[in-house]
């Protein structure tokens, strides 16, 4: 009898418990590529958004020659980095893109008396461009990519 009981408590947990879930797909190989490619996204712009978060704390406790507008273009410079690299086609061409997006950067530090960018950003900074591109298989993660063309 306590057999039966349980073995019918098992059956309606069973039961309700596939009826209130969605289907999911099994094992779709493009569920996993995007899930991956969102996952990543995801992870560069959260280090963009700390980055950012940090100069903008920053100029609370400071007076740097930075504003906030200097701020949000060096996170724009790095959003559009991420979004070029993941598209580039060929060692080449990303390497191009790390060189434009490190002279854009050189640029907007100069133009903030080079005070944006300073030890703590630069490492984040470079961090971001050289993960990005190594996804890519166009440096290795160790080798900074970056070096050729930094001022900061």
């Amino acid at each position: 009898m306590k057999i039966e009981f349980l073995a019918s408590i098992l059956s309606l947990l069973f039961v309700a418990l596939s009826c209130d879930r969605p289907k999911e797909k099994v094992n779709s190989s493009e569920d996993k590529i995007e899930t991956k490619k969102s996952t990543t996204i995801s992870k560069e712009e959260n280090k963009i958004s700390i980055l950012k978060n940090s100069m903008l704390e920053y100029m609370e406790n400071a007076n740097p020659s930075y504003t906030k507008i200097d701020v949000e273009e060096c996170a724009k410079i790095l959003n559009n980095y991420v979004s070029e690299i993941s598209n580039s086609g060929s060692k080449d061409e990303g390497l191009e893109i790390v060189k434009i997006t490190v002279e854009k950067l050189n640029k907007l530090n100069e133009k903030c008396d080079f005070e944006l960018i300073e030890t703590s950003e630069r490492e984040q900074i470079a961090e971001i461009i050289i993960v990005e591109s190594s996804k890519k298989g166009y440096n290795k993660p160790e080798e900074d990519i970056t070096e050729a063309w930094r001022e900061w």
